[in-house]
C-alpha cells in the first residue's frame, strides 16, 4: 500500500524527470542537433505521455 508521502515523492521524481527531459530537448534544438522540438523528443525517445508536459515547460522558457 502506498502512503500519501510516497505518492508525493513519486510525483516529484516524475516532475524532475520531465524537467530534465525538457532541458535535454532544449539543448538539442539550441545546439542545432535537432531542427525542432518534436525531432528532439523523437531523438530522446520521450514517452508520448510526457510530451505535452515538456511542451508546457518549454513554452514557459521561451
Amino acid at each position: 500500500m502506498c502512503t500519501f508521502s510516497e505518492a508525493l515523492i513519486e510525483k516529484g521524481e516524475l516532475r524532475g524527470e520531465i524537467k530534465g527531459e525538457a532541458k535535454s530537448v532544449l539543448q538539442l534544438v539550441k545546439n542545432h542537433i535537432a531542427s525542432n522540438v518534436e525531432q528532439a523528443m523523437d531523438m530522446l525517445s520521450v514517452e508520448p505521455s510526457s510530451r505535452e508536459d515538456i511542451m508546457k515547460i518549454l513554452e514557459q522558457k521561451l
